[in-house]
């Protein structure tokens, strides 16, 4: 059903981030309608995402004469804000008329499935990337097999975008491409991105040097425990 971009915008339209905000995230992080928060370089400030708007998404239901349609959502079983943002959209798209059936999967059922593309619709995180090439090119240019078992969508606007942030060194001008990809991204609804999650750390006291990182303690750059020692 989501083949339809008229039906993807009535679920986009349908979605509350707020209620999200409040109720799985319980207001800690950033609601988000793009990968990087308020405060990180690569923040776009130009993104543009689709307003919640309920009524709207009614009346583009009843102008594809879809309502009713059915919609599997699939998630994570392990992971609970996966299967509680499941299940607030279940509630927010059957206000609006799509039958939803959330469908939790264990960690190699849901391999399996986002590798066949055995879905209409998946909740799913991200990890970070320093760089944005990394989530950009990856999640959603035509030529990516893993974009291509999440979507299958293509739009060669948005791939010349992306390739040519690659090749750019200047990081205003990289930002100004993205921000326009991303902002065809908005429009066209292959992805919509709900929440930043937030991650905690600790560390013992007679660990020195230890820096907070925007990962988590176990990276490669920024901070955690790869700055961290112990006094003999």
């Amino acid at each position: 059903p989501f083949q339809d971009k008229v039906i993807r915008t009535a679920a986009a339209h349908a979605i509350d981030r707020q209620a999200i905000h409040h109720s799985v995230f319980y207001e800690q992080g950033h609601m988000l309608d793009q990968i990087y928060p308020p405060g990180n370089p690569w923040h776009l400030e130009g993104s543009r995402s689709l307003e919640y708007d309920p009524e709207k998404a009614k009346a583009l239901l009843k102008q594809a004469r879809a309502v009713g349609t059915a919609i599997e959502l699939v998630c994570n079983s392990n992971l609970a804000y996966n299967r509680e943002s499941a299940q607030v959209i279940q509630e927010m798209w059957t206000r609006v008329g799509f039958k939803v059936n959330v469908k939790p999967l264990d960690t190699v059922p849901l391999l399996e499935a986002t590798k066949k593309g055995d879905f209409h619709g998946l909740i799913q995180g991200n990890s970070y990337r320093f760089d944005p090439d990394g989530f950009f090119s990856r999640n959603l240019h035509s030529k990516s097999d893993y974009a291509q078992s999440l979507a299958g969508w293509k739009n060669e606007r948005y791939d010349k975008l992306v390739e040519e942030a690659k090749r750019t060194v200047e990081p205003a001008k990289r930002k100004a491409m993205y921000t326009e990809a991303w902002n065809i991204v908005n429009v066209e609804l292959p992805h919509f991105h709900l929440h930043e999650l937030t991650t905690t750390s600790v560390a013992a006291r007679q660990v020195k040097g230890y820096q907070p990182c925007v990962l988590a303690p176990f990276t490669y750059h920024g901070g955690g425990i790869r700055t961290a020692y112990i006094e003999a």
